[in-house]
């Protein structure tokens, strides 16, 4: 027997508009539209609009309109929740998440915390070449760039307790990243 083939976009696959959104991590997946299953084919995720970490949701879709909602000539695209209503959504009995999801979640969005997504290099491992999440204080990133600068341990693999520097590749997304998460904490300080 074979599989069925997803008859909706699947919200990892959902980028547009690459100018101004940037997916991190989807944090819940609600599956297709079907029928008797009113309001639960959402789905949720963090993620960065114009470099802001942001809430993001949308409607999944189904066989009558894969694309889901919104959509934006002819691509399926997020709608951004706005700040005040994030905290809310995160906490919702609907999504059920752990204490420690939506602290992760939180975290990122209130730019407490800076993630990067980087890959095991260690041959022996477990979890060679799987993606690891490493994450730093934002109040430190000043002290962390200074550590990258001068090509100190910044991964951390907790499947064989490995530290690495970043190839030089890494190098260059990760002090991006961390630039725009410290310049996010200066303009948030100011307010």
């Amino acid at each position: 027997m074979t599989e069925k083939a997803n008859s909706y976009v699947k919200p990892e696959d959902v980028h547009a508009p690459k100018r101004h959104w940037k997916l991190f991590h989807v944090l819940f997946d609600g599956g297709e539209e079907r029928l008797g299953r009113p309001g639960l084919n959402h789905s949720l995720a963090i993620g960065r609009w114009d470099d802001k970490p942001v809430l993001a949701m949308r409607w999944n879709g189904g066989e009558r309109n894969p694309i889901g909602n919104p959509q934006s000539r002819g691509l399926p695209t997020w709608f951004i929740v706005p700040d005040q209503h994030a905290r809310q959504i995160l906490e919702s009995d609907d999504f059920n998440f752990s204490d420690n999801k939506v602290k992760f979640a939180r975290d990122f969005i209130e730019g407490r915390r800076s993630y990067f997504l980087t890959h095991c290099l260690t041959p022996w491992c477990a979890n060679f070449k799987n993606l690891v999440l490493a994450s730093y204080a934002t109040s430190e990133l000043q002290t962390t760039l200074k550590d990258l600068e001068e090509g100190k341990p910044m991964f951390h693999c907790i499947h064989c307790d490995q530290q690495r520097v970043p190839t030089p590749d890494e190098a260059i997304r990760l002090k991006s990243e961390l630039e725009k998460a410290w310049e996010h904490h200066v303009v948030a300080a100011t307010f």
